[in-house]
């Protein structure tokens, strides 16, 4: 049994850390996904490092079966299917 918990950007996943065993796992997810929400970032104007920083949050604990190693690799490989399409906002061009 391990348990992990997902670091997000806003709604996005960037990285997950699993423990188990008496041992943590870090990672972090594709660079396809960080290009996406950085992306989305521009599209929404959080371009300051305060602002961009501000949107990070961490999920709560989940348990799960498996290794550190099995739930991170099922994890990651499920996440990036899940958000393998991210749909970024239009940026917003003020009228004139």
């Amino acid at each position: 049994m391990a348990r992990y918990r997902i670091f997000y950007w806003k709604h996005i996943p960037s990285s997950i850390t699993v423990e188990g065993d008496g041992r943590t796992i870090k990672r972090q997810l594709s660079q396809k996904i960080q290009n996406a929400i950085d992306a989305y970032a521009m599209a929404e104007e959080l371009t300051s490092t305060g602002n961009y920083a501000a949107q990070y949050r961490r999920g709560d604990w989940i348990e799960r079966d498996g290794t550190p190693e099995e739930v991170a690799q099922t994890l990651l490989a499920d996440l990036e299917a899940e958000f393998a399409k991210i749909e970024i906002p239009r940026r917003q061009i003020p009228s004139r």
